[in-house]
């Protein structure tokens, strides 16, 4: 038994005496489990999969968490935002999330070698649920991102000054400082460009399957398609699309 196990048993054995004057069901299972626990030295994956298994059998639904709708900022803010940046790679940083609705830890990955520029297409690995998909960009993003490494030897698609990848927390930082400069009422993050991406998809009546496909929202049926495949017949699409939003 591991001393993590081992305490967090203990702890829940301490749980049931201190309660053991008050007798209820709750506290006859709790007394049970742990019994069991010990006797059979059950690890934490298998006490896991024992809840799981009496949740189905019991026919026990998982609360869902409400959702909400997402509020983006208005056209107009968003020029404001953008008005805001000094700094051109900067504003070119949130344009590319705006057209391709990376998500943020992805964009701080993207390297360069992952960029077909011929086909205008985005390699990501190991995206959301572990699995790797294509995403296209349009002609006018690819041509100001050409022009920014012109005569740069980057590992990555976007650098700091000292050569390094971005991380997370300084993308957030310089997002945050140009909303505030801004002086717009809706928040804006670098996952709202990932939002806008959508909208702006589905606002153009790309289907909610290509949008899951896109975005790595995909169910199980979607996961099933070959990624290169059902991506060729929507890129061309997508990439038209883009170019009008510029």
């Amino acid at each position: 038994m591991t001393k993590y196990r081992a305490r967090n048993i203990e702890i829940m054995q301490d749980f049931v005496d201190q309660k053991s004057n008050t007798k209820s069901p709750i506290q006859t299972c709790i007394k049970y489990l742990v019994r069991e626990a010990n006797r059979n030295k059950f690890n934490y994956g298998q006490l896991k999969f024992i809840f799981k298994s009496v949740r189905e059998k019991c026919e026990i639904d998982v609360p869902r968490k409400k959702q909400e709708l997402y509020e983006l900022p208005s056209q107009a803010e968003l020029v404001s935002f953008y008005s805001a940046i000094d700094d051109p790679v900067h504003k070119l940083m949130f344009e590319t999330l705006e057209g391709t609705g990376l998500r943020v830890n992805k964009f701080c990955d993207l390297q360069i070698i992952r960029i077909d520029w011929d086909n205008n297409t985005m390699f990501i690995k190991n995206a959301k649920g572990g699995k790797d998909r294509i995403i296209p960009f349009g002609n006018i993003l690819k041509d100001k991102l050409m022009i920014y490494l012109n005569g740069k030897n980057n590992k990555y698609l976007f650098e700091s000054n000292r050569n390094s990848r971005y991380s997370v927390r300084r993308i957030e930082q310089i997002c945050e400082k140009y909303y505030e400069l801004s002086g717009i009422n809706s928040k804006i993050t670098p996952h709202t460009f990932r939002h806008l991406y959508n909208t702006y998809l589905a606002e153009n009546k790309v289907s909610k399957e290509s949008r899951m496909l896109l975005t790595g929202h995909s169910s199980e049926e979607t996961q099933n398609i070959y990624t290169h495949i059902a991506l060729g017949g929507i890129k061309d699409e997508i990439i038209e699309i883009l170019d009008k939003k510029e």
